[in-house]
């Protein structure tokens, strides 16, 4: 039976889903473009020098955030089709949980650390 007190959240982590895949579409294109116009040369140096505009940095950001935003709903959404253990589920989430928010912070580091 639906108890419908509470909110569903289907919709919303569809439409989320969604979302996050434009986003990394349209920066997947955007990356595209500019490798195809201004090819960096070998090495490090050339590599770090190109993905050094703060605007090129923060796109890169926003790309990594969704992206792992979007493993977060597919994992919440695989744990909540197949285990059925509600306690093992909200363990299994909360490691995985962990682990994205790791994640975050750490994309966020290393993004930030090029200037």
């Amino acid at each position: 039976m639906v108890d419908r007190r509470k909110p569903a959240h289907g919709f919303s982590d569809w439409a989320w889903q969604r979302a996050t895949a434009m986003t990394m579409l349209i920066y997947s294109i955007i990356i595209l473009v500019r490798f195809v116009t201004d090819t960096p040369a070998p090495g490090a140096a050339a590599w770090r020098a190109w993905f050094t505009p703060w605007a090129f940095r923060a796109l890169t950001l926003l790309f990594l955030w969704a992206l792992i935003y979007h493993a977060w709903l597919g994992v919440k959404e695989i744990l909540m089709d197949y285990v059925h253990n509600t306690s093992l589920r909200a363990k299994l989430q909360m490691l995985f949980g962990a682990a994205l928010a790791f994640y975050v912070v750490w994309a966020t580091y290393i993004i930030w650390s090029l200037a």
